[in-house]
């Protein structure tokens, strides 16, 4: 008796499944309505596996379908495949209960200090979690640099991504050295800022942040005067 070993191994294991369900529930309609498939399809996959089996698995008539002595063999050592399956995926709910893995972070210099606390935070609760974090300055383009989130000063949100607010709004403050103010009548309004030296902040990427107010509840930006030197974050 020669068996055929090959066309066994390239019958797929869709075309089981499928299988197994008409078995059960005899009738190819039923099963292709549990398995959200058409009927043709169903139909075509057991076709292909006798094919590519060299046997008959089901016997068909007008009103009935039942499985081949063959066809209840191979039923009842599918049933011991689905339930190691069913036993493995279940296996698979402690890691729901238990996040692992890797969590890729694009986080802009300045907000380094608001997120401090809550990653030592997140690492306590899920130390099975390893955090990288990424710091740039330039634009964060999340899906190009397989990020999962990114954090970032500003409003701007690209229109494919989801943002939520991790902080309160922070606010800056225009500062002076005594000593400049010594020589220097201080300014009254942001509009004086033009007639001062002022240090104004450059990012990595070239870009020189604005210096930038609110008045009656509406942001403005002050164009003020650069010194000979720029702060660089």
């Amino acid at each position: 008796m020669q068996v055929n070993v090959h066309k066994t191994r390239k019958v797929q294991f869709g075309e089981l499944i499928e299988f197994a369900a008409v078995a059960e529930y005899r009738s190819f309609k039923r099963a292709a309505v549990q398995l959200g498939v058409s009927t043709a399809t169903v139909s075509q996959a057991i076709r292909s596996a006798e094919d590519r089996l060299g046997l008959r698995l089901l016997n068909r008539t007008t009103r009935t379908v039942a499985p081949t002595p063959a066809g209840e063999r191979l039923l009842e050592r599918l049933r011991v495949v689905t339930e190691e399956l069913d036993s493995a995926l279940e296996e698979m709910n402690e890691y729901r209960d238990r996040p692992t893995g890797c969590l890729r972070l694009a986080i802009a210099p300045a907000a380094r200090h608001l997120l401090g606390p809550v990653l030592v935070r997140f690492a306590r609760d899920y130390p099975d979690i390893k955090i990288e974090a990424s710091t740039d300055d330039g634009p964060i383009d999340i899906v190009s640099g397989h990020f999962d989130a990114g954090i970032q000063l500003g409003g701007h949100v690209a229109d494919d991504m989801i943002a939520v607010r991790v902080s309160d709004p922070i606010q800056r403050v225009v500062v002076g050295a005594p000593s400049y103010f010594g020589e220097n009548t201080p300014p009254r309004t942001p509009d004086d800022l033009a007639r001062h030296n002022c240090i104004r902040l450059k990012t990595a990427s070239g870009r020189i942040d604005p210096w930038q107010f609110q008045r009656d509840g509406e942001e403005f930006i002050v164009v003020a005067r650069q010194s000979g030197w720029h702060k660089t974050k």
